[in-house]
């Protein structure tokens, strides 16, 4: 009998431990849905070795910087990072928090990159903005094959304005959030746009 009474009480306890995490996660979820997200600048853009900021055409390049990328497309391999901050905006009266993200990142409709990032950030309550740098890296010669060579250096230009806010780069982000020691992915991909928009 005592072991028939353990047992339920053992049910019981797992059973309000489940309903307290539940509750948890959906409140964290919630408040994450609230939240705004919005692409901010484009920064370090690096091609084959190569600085690219403020290089918007091939004539800009320096005899140097032409020898490393066509040395480079001769290795066969033509790579291309940056890193793209994505911003988030938190309207709720409590703080909100991710602790890991997950992204798809195109340059205009074609998929460059995906990857993660595992960070705890936290989104500051009140309207406060957290900024979250995504480090993207691909090898465009694998993405445009048979292309000329200069066909390959104009698709790696003008990602940002002189502003460096991405004009031809987007990216789809999933958040994961931490619920007791267990991290719990947010439900499919949250597009972000140049202006804020919640992840609804």
């Amino acid at each position: 009998m005592k072991k028939y009474f353990d047992l339920i009480f053992r049910i019981c306890v797992l059973s309000i431990l489940l309903s307290v995490l539940s509750c948890t996660y959906l409140k964290e979820l919630t408040t994450l849905k609230d939240c705004e997200f919005r692409m901010g600048t484009l920064e370090n853009p690096v091609l084959a070795g190569v600085d690219i900021s403020g290089i918007f055409n091939l004539k800009d390049f320096s005899i140097e910087q032409t020898g490393k990328i066509t040395k480079s497309i001769l290795l066969g391999t033509l790579p291309l990072s940056f890193i793209l901050n994505v911003e988030v905006k938190n309207p709720n009266q409590k703080n909100a928090s991710l602790n890991r993200l997950e992204y798809l990142a195109f340059i205009d409709t074609v998929q460059i990159a995906s990857g993660a990032m595992e960070e705890h950030v936290v989104i500051p309550s009140g309207g406060g903005i957290a900024t979250i740098p995504v480090k993207v890296e691909t090898d465009i010669l694998d993405l445009v094959k048979k292309e000329s060579v200069n066909t390959l250096l104009n698709y790696a230009l003008n990602l940002a304005d002189d502003g460096n806010r991405p004009v031809r780069v987007n990216i789809k982000i999933k958040p994961w959030i931490q619920i007791g020691s267990t991290d719990r992915e947010y439900p499919g991909y949250i597009t972000v746009k140049q202006d804020f928009a919640s992840g609804k």
